[in-house]
């Protein structure tokens, strides 16, 4: 998805909502709900990535999470993006992505082999 105004790109995500207990597919499905209006009917966590800022922001855990069941039709749920986009592993790195999504790339060069294992 592309960040309105802006020519960067981003994946759907957000944070786990504590008070509502949810876990990591709760809060990637709602996310993805949220934001693109897809609905995942199973996934797997593939890839945990740990960002550490330079300030004193804590250490951020990233999850990337697997599915390829979808309830829905890809949407635009906000006026926060502007575009929608599928692409494949190998165009992957060929897009202009926003400093939040960089945490991806090394994931997805390689995603091949986590699906495999």
């Amino acid at each position: 998805m592309r960040e309105a105004g802006s020519r960067k790109w981003e994946l759907p995500g957000g944070k786990i909502d504590s008070e509502l207990n949810e876990t990591l597919f709760d809060a990637a499905n709602r996310e993805l709900l949220e934001e693109v209006g897809l609905e995942m009917n199973s996934g797997s966590k593939l890839v945990r990535t740990e960002i550490e800022e330079f300030d004193d922001t804590p250490i951020v855990n990233c999850f990337i999470v697997h599915t390829d069941e979808f309830d829905g039709e890809p949407v635009i749920n906000t006026d926060e993006l502007d575009k929608l986009k599928w692409v494949r592993p190998e165009e992957y790195k060929e897009l202009d992505w926003h400093a939040n999504s960089g945490y991806s790339i090394p994931p997805i060069e390689k995603l091949g082999y986590y699906l495999k294992n």
